[in-house]
């Protein structure tokens, strides 16, 4: 029998409980109403971005069209903000600790370089096909060009955020080499997946033994990095040191098309699954290391 003694002590204790209740809910409802506010903020730039597009057909042909840079800029502006907000959340965090080391800072700018220079010989040879002219120039300087791809619909709507702007740079009398902001986004992208991965592994090293099985779980993740980087390089790089003609380019341009569209998304996944396992087995070698089990959470009745 329950009386109103114990109904009152049982109310007692429960005080702080009540107390913490409204502090609680004050704090959910900020974090609720940043998580909503982060993707309606990069959805919303990205749809903006794509509407913004249609209007490069009121604005015309011209040597920079004004449409066809603000357009691409909120739309990469978007992807990236999404992407290392959510899916690449981890990986930002840890490339904000290495990037401050010395090796770390220098791999992003080596990678960095090499990345922006390939794919913006790939991408010299497929402007060079659709617009049919030669982007090497007897004087040095750089150029910034936009283009209205015709007629308006959906397709070139996507193009135009893909191409546009681009930066043209050339060294006389054979260098040249054209940049893009999908080559530039994309190039940090996997800069930042490079570095946290080389960091995640160093942690990895750490946390093992000296034993020759140690050294494997070291070294499986290496191979990863070093795939996943090299396997976005190794075609731009093929096509850089063969350089086609303009016949050869002709019949070529498809795999100019999937190397410059399609390799660098593929290196993105094989680098960020990469991280993820390694990350994995570092937290579980660093339990093992102090003796620890995960906890199983009890069940009250």
């Amino acid at each position: 029998m329950v009386t109103a003694a114990d109904t009152g002590t049982v109310r007692q204790g429960l005080m702080p409980v009540l107390a913490l209740e409204p502090i609680m809910k004050a704090t959910a409802e900020p974090q609720t109403r940043r998580s909503l506010a982060v993707p309606v903020h990069g959805l919303s730039v990205v749809a903006l971005a794509v509407v913004s597009s249609y209007f490069a057909y009121v604005w015309g042909s011209a040597i920079v069209n004004p449409v066809e840079i603000l357009a691409p800029l909120l739309f990469w502006y978007g992807v990236a903000f999404l992407l290392l907000a959510y899916p690449l959340r981890a990986a930002a965090r840890e490339f904000t600790r290495y990037i401050r080391t010395a090796s770390g800072a220098a791999v992003f700018a080596v990678y960095l370089i090499i990345h922006i220079l390939l794919y913006g010989f790939l991408l010299e040879g497929i402007l060079t096909s659709f617009l049919g002219k030669d982007f090497v120039s007897t004087a040095a300087g750089a150029t910034l060009t936009t283009t209205v791809f015709t007629p308006p619909s959906a397709i070139n709507a996507v193009l135009a955020l893909w191409y546009n702007p681009w930066i043209a740079i050339t060294i006389p009398p054979i260098f040249s080499t054209t940049l893009s902001l999908y080559s530039l986004v994309i190039a940090v992208i996997i800069d930042v997946l490079i570095v946290a991965n080389i960091g995640k592994t160093r942690e990895l090293g750490k946390a093992c033994s000296t034993g020759a099985r140690s050294r494997s779980m070291v070294l499986f993740p290496a191979l990863g990095i070093a795939f996943g980087a090299s396997c976005c390089l190794s075609v731009p790089l093929l096509f850089t040191v063969v350089v086609p003609s303009a016949a050869a380019l002709a019949s070529l341009l498809w795999v100019y098309d999937v190397t410059y569209f399609l390799f660098p998304p593929f290196a993105v996944a094989l680098l960020y699954l990469n991280l993820y396992s390694v990350g994995k087995i570092t937290a579980n070698m660093e339990m093992s290391s102090q003796g620890k089990v995960p906890a199983i959470p009890s069940v009250v009745s």
